[in-house]
């Protein structure tokens, strides 16, 4: 008899048959997919799309032309990303050629920038979101701004943890040299560096060659700094320098693990709210305070060659969770680990 002329008695067999067969099939299906192995599956993809976000960067923008000394002001178009940069002896200051005047390194909790002209200073972008969006702002950075906005003044100062020469009970920046370049050499998820290369350094006429590699990891409020004399080691009665513009008159210095810090803590951003700074370094380079009329200033003296420090920033607007001087105080100390 054909499927279609099934008679009554036979489809109620039939039914039966079924009812009883499909809730087995299905029950056996949903065991060789536990919830568990759908769940690992998902985090599994989860976690591959969170493989691709990038928590740091580095940037180096500039115009789509040549350094025009003739106007500093002139833009023609879109920043174009740069891997590598040779620096115009001319570059003016306040030039708009190069974005933020300067590199630019950025994380979940901060940014910071030096300039790239003679000045040579580092300076804080202070972030209210943990995207990364230095590559989305404008020349409007001074305002106060739905991302965050420069929260430092620097002027001629160390501003926040600028290397400089101690030399002849005098600061020298680096700022005099025969050719300055600076490069991308690590732009990944949780690490970015910016190298900087000094080509005869002049300091009181006595040059030598020197490379400042810079670099940022994720979810830490601190940038570090590597400076290296590449051709022998600094000249007789030089050493290495840093330190913090002097908004405050007060510095409080101290000790975490095997790392002394220098800090405050107060109203001494751009737009006068709280804001925490401190500079680090390994007791090993034994920093010393020496007297500068601008900044809090610090020189290692057991660093012949080559020093590395770290310097960070903390806003009362920002996502460190730092809202008093004890605040950054923890988070200072956290940093010497």
């Amino acid at each position: 008899m054909p499927f279609f002329q099934i008679s009554n008695k036979n489809k109620m067999k039939n039914l039966f048959f079924l009812s009883i067969i499909l809730p087995v099939i299905v029950f056996c299906y949903s065991c060789n997919n536990t919830p568990t192995q759908v769940d690992s599956a998902i985090e599994k993809n989860e976690n591959k799309s969170s493989d691709v976000i990038k928590k740091t960067q580095a940037l180096i923008l500039t115009q789509p032309f040549e350094f025009d000394p003739s106007d500093k002001n002139k833009i023609t178009g879109d920043y174009t990303a740069q891997s590598k940069i040779t620096i115009p002896q001319n570059l003016a200051t306040q030039s708009k050629w190069i974005m933020f005047e300067g590199p630019v390194l950025e994380n979940d909790l901060v940014a910071y920038r030096y300039y790239a002209d003679s000045r040579h200073r580092f300076d804080i972008y202070g972030k209210t979101v943990s995207d990364l969006v230095m590559d989305t702002v404008g020349w409007k950075y001074h305002d106060i701004m739905d991302w965050g906005t420069d929260i430092l003044k620097v002027g001629n100062s160390l501003g926040l943890g600028s290397p400089a020469i101690w030399y002849k009970d005098t600061l020298f920046t680096l700022s005099d040299c025969g050719k300055k370049s600076i490069e991308i050499i690590d732009n990944n998820k949780n690490t970015s560096t910016i190298r900087t290369t000094f080509q005869n350094l002049n300091i009181e006429g006595q040059t030598f060659d020197l490379v400042q590699d810079w670099s940022i990891e994720a979810g830490q409020p601190w940038s570090e700094i590597h400076l290296k004399v590449t051709n022998g080691q600094l000249p007789k009665g030089m050493s290495f320098a840093t330190g913090i513009v002097k908004h405050l008159p007060e510095i409080i210095q101290g000790e975490a693990s095997n790392y002394f810090y220098a800090m405050n803590w107060g109203e001494q951003s751009f737009h006068k709210e709280n804001m925490g700074m401190a500079i680090l370094a390994e007791k090993k380079y034994q920093p010393e305070h020496v007297d500068d009329d601008l900044s809090h200033a610090y020189a290692f003296k057991n660093a012949n060659q080559e020093v590395r420090y770290r310097f960070l920033s903390a806003w009362e607007r920002d996502n460190n969770n730092a809202k008093d001087a004890n605040g950054f105080k923890q988070l200072v100390e956290k940093s010497g680990k």
